[in-house]
């Protein structure tokens, strides 16, 4: 395993089309990702399903998987989306950051998730 610099900088980039947000090094590199399905339509109607965060191993430790839910959850306020924590990283977040809470859709199973295509 390599050795990073703890210097490195990344953004959040959402691609809608394929329904994930990216955490991209200041290179170009996608270092991290976050999946995600909006299920339902209207203003108040849409659920934001988690399946997955995932950061590459020799990035882990520098809140990469935090940032990109913090992104993520941004986002579902904006749309006006619960979110339905089916990546245990992701339920684990809310219930240790409080002020995500209210956007809790309920307990999941990650066997019934079953993504929109």
């Amino acid at each position: 395993m390599s050795e990073i610099d703890d210097d490195f900088g990344f953004d959040i980039v959402q691609d809608q089309d394929g329904h994930r947000f990216n955490a991209v090094t200041d290179d170009g590199k996608i270092v991290g990702h976050l999946e995600y399905e909006v299920i339902g339509q209207g203003l108040f109607n849409k659920i934001m399903a988690i399946p997955s965060v995932v950061t590459k191993p020799e990035f882990r430790g520098h809140g990469i998987a935090s940032e990109l839910a913090t992104e993520a959850f941004s986002w579902a306020r904006k749309i006006g989306a619960t979110v339905d924590p089916i990546c245990p990283f992701i339920a684990d977040y809310i219930e240790n950051n409080p002020v995500y809470q209210d956007l809790l859709d309920g307990p999941s199973d990650p066997d019934e998730f079953d993504p929109v295509s």
